[in-house]
């Protein structure tokens, strides 16, 4: 797990400035690459991973345990792009309109990026920790707070959902990412 960081990182981030400033910028690029899986936006990403970071250096005296340190910070970051997602205003940036109306020609293929926006935020999370993080069932389970059998389900419709939309083109390289789709641990 990128998270994983030293134990003595980590205690010592509750007492020092200089350790926890360590300690945030070690957190800093996963919680704006989690982040911006999630929200694929990349000022709301920057916005929820600083908030996500924010809160991890706020809360990090209440942690009871340090080996908790990694689900703790990402079910944070999750749960602060979760709120970023939901703030967001529903706009569309004129290069996203497509066809002719937008200024350029986009194909009718739909990528992978496309797809994960239309799923339910909970499913993308679980997706995004589970295929971008390396994140297994049970890990996503203490990191989002969800029972483990709720994660693997999110997991299931979020899979069944993105082999329906990727099916759906005409791309060969989409067609291949299928087989990445079915390794749930």
């Amino acid at each position: 797990m990128p998270l994983d960081l030293e134990p003595q990182l980590i205690d010592g981030a509750r007492s020092s400035k200089a350790d926890l400033e360590r300690l945030v910028r070690a957190v800093w690029p996963e919680a704006y690459r989690i982040a911006f899986s999630i929200v694929r936006d990349r000022g709301l990403a920057e916005d929820a991973a600083q908030e996500a970071c924010a809160s991890i250096a706020r809360s990090l005296p209440s942690l009871k345990s340090t080996a908790r340190f990694s689900s703790w910070s990402y079910k944070t970051i999750v749960n602060q792009a979760i709120v970023a997602t939901r703030r967001r205003r529903r706009t569309v940036a004129l290069d996203e309109i497509p066809g002719d109306a937008g200024g350029g020609d986009r194909s009718d293929a739909l990528d992978l990026h496309d797809a994960l926006m239309r799923l339910p935020v909970e499913q993308r999370g679980a997706i995004v920790l589970h295929y971008y993080a390396g994140l297994n069932s049970r890990e996503i389970a203490e990191s989002t707070g969800l029972p483990a059998s709720t994660v693997r389900f999110h997991l299931m419709l979020a899979r069944r959902t993105l082999r329906k939309a990727l099916s759906a083109t005409s791309d060969p390289s989409a067609q291949s990412s299928e087989g990445v789709l079915t390794n749930v641990r």
